[in-house]
């Protein structure tokens, strides 16, 4: 009778693990900018998110103003 083995869970990489990898093998800042729209909102936001050699990361957000509507 074998015994039963639990296995050990996967390492949870962070979804932005592969801009920090290359950031810091490449030696030089990797840039990431885009629009999103958070749930429930209906202002759209400009990201711009900075991952440094050093392993670090620096993200920016700035709201969108649409302005007037033109009904």
């Amino acid at each position: 009778m074998t015994g039963r083995h639990r296995r050990t869970p996967e390492p949870e990489f962070p979804a932005d693990a592969d801009h920090r990898l290359r950031a810091i093998a490449e030696q030089r800042p990797v840039v990431e900018e885009g629009v999103v729209l958070f749930p429930g909102s209906d202002r759209p936001y400009l990201y711009r998110t900075v991952y440094e050699p050093d392993g670090t990361a620096k993200r920016s957000l700035l709201r969108i103003d649409p302005g007037p509507r033109a009904d």
